[in-house]
Parts: structure tokens; C-alpha cells; sequence
């Protein structure tokens, strides 16, 4: 009797497959189209002084009221999904592609349970992850629990992709300025902006 450790060969098709895709040109290369147009200027010159640094300046964030529509809903449970304008500078988002200028969030929470007895937890896309699908998996066993699952999709992942991008690898070298205004650790503070939003949002609603 022959044991498989579906572990162990998850790994290696996981390193198969992406040897073969790294080695082939069947996925598209990072920034195929160079580094971008004339808003590349416009970025860098944001990046080094549009954010203030003065603690507590912006503070708090504006309330969003996202349009909701209801995907689907059991005697237990209920998954919305909501829009709204994307939450940063003007400037930055006159910069962004118009695909991205709208927000998208996936909302599943367990019903009949009170905002004031209910958990929330926002759930933040990782590298590749253009759906809510995988995170809402994350989320159903904790409906058990009483905590709601909130899930966040990315600028340029997802229906906020370019539509001439394919895939995750961002078409130029400008819109990595902008994904790493949402990102990175040192310019952090619009990503956490978009974020507090969403948990003000809670906040309001008693969570």
C-alpha cells in the first residue's frame, strides 16, 4: 500500500508549475510596457511630499457608505459585496487607471446576531490573490464564532486590473509607485488610511 503525503506533493507541483511558468513566455513579464508614461514624474514627486508626517493629521478617516447588493444568503449567514470611491488623495487616484479608481469589499456575516455580540476581521489580499473566494473560505468556519469576515480587493487585482494586464504582473514600472503607496512599509500611511476606513466603518455599526 503506497502512502502519499499530499503535502509534500502539493510542493512539488507547486514548484513545477511555477519552474515551467518562470521558463516559458506563456505568462506575461513584469512591467512589459517599461516604466510608464508622464505621470511617472508626478508619482515620485508624491511619494517625497504629498503625505504630512504630523502625527494625527487626516484623522479620523471619512466615514465610506459603500452600495451593497446581497450575493447570496442562507438561514445562517449572508455575503454582501459593496463599492465605493477609492479612499486616498485625489491626486494619487487621477494617477491610478480607471479600473482601479473603484474600491470593492466582500462582506459574510452570520444573521440574527447583533452588531455589539459579533467579531469582525478584514482580510488583506496576498500576492496573486485576484478573488475574495480564498479568503471567504478563511472566514466560514469563524461564522461558528460569531466574527463576520470582511474581505478587501486590491488596486490592480482582481475587476481593479488594467484592462490590458493579464495576470498579476503590473504592465509598467509607474504603477508599482503606485501599488508601493499602498504597500510598502515605509510609505504605508494611504494603505493603513484605506484600511482604518473599513474599520470605521465597523466601528459606527457597534462591531
Amino acid at each position: 500500500m503506497v502512502t502519499i503525503n499530499i503535502g509534500m506533493l502539493h510542493y512539488v507541483i507547486d514548484h513545477i508549475y511555477g519552474a515551467f511558468m518562470h521558463r516559458t513566455k506563456i505568462s506575461p513579464p513584469f512591467f512589459s510596457r517599461g516604466w510608464g508614461g508622464s505621470k511617472l514624474e508626478l508619482l515620485e514627486r508624491m511619494i517625497k511630499d504629498l503625505f504630512p508626517e504630523v502625527e494625527g493629521q487626516n484623522w479620523p478617516p471619512s466615514l465610506i457608505q459603500p452600495a451593497w447588493r446581497t450575493v447570496w444568503e442562507t438561514r445562517n449567514a449572508c455575503l454582501r459585496e459593496g463599492v465605493f470611491r477609492t479612499t486616498c488623495d485625489e491626486q494619487l487616484i487621477s494617477a491610478m487607471p480607471p479600473e482601479s479608481h473603484t474600491a470593492r469589499v466582500a462582506f459574510l456575516a452570520p444573521k440574527h446576531v447583533p452588531p455589539h455580540k459579533m467579531a469582525c476581521v478584514v482580510h488583506l489580499a496576498g500576492t496573486g490573490d485576484h478573488s475574495f473566494d480564498r479568503r471567504l473560505h478563511l472566514g466560514g468556519p469563524l461564522l461558528k464564532e460569531n466574527i463576520a469576515t470582511m474581505v478587501l480587493e486590491s488596486p490592480f487585482y482582481g475587476r481593479r486590473r488594467p484592462m490590458m494586464q493579464h495576470g498579476s504582473k503590473l504592465l509598467c514600472g509607474e504603477y508599482m509607485l503606485q501599488w508601493l503607496d499602498h504597500c510598502t512599509p515605509h510609505l504605508l500611511q494611504p494603505f493603513l488610511f484605506f484600511l482604518h476606513t473599513l474599520l470605521l466603518w465597523h466601528s459606527v455599526r457597534g462591531y
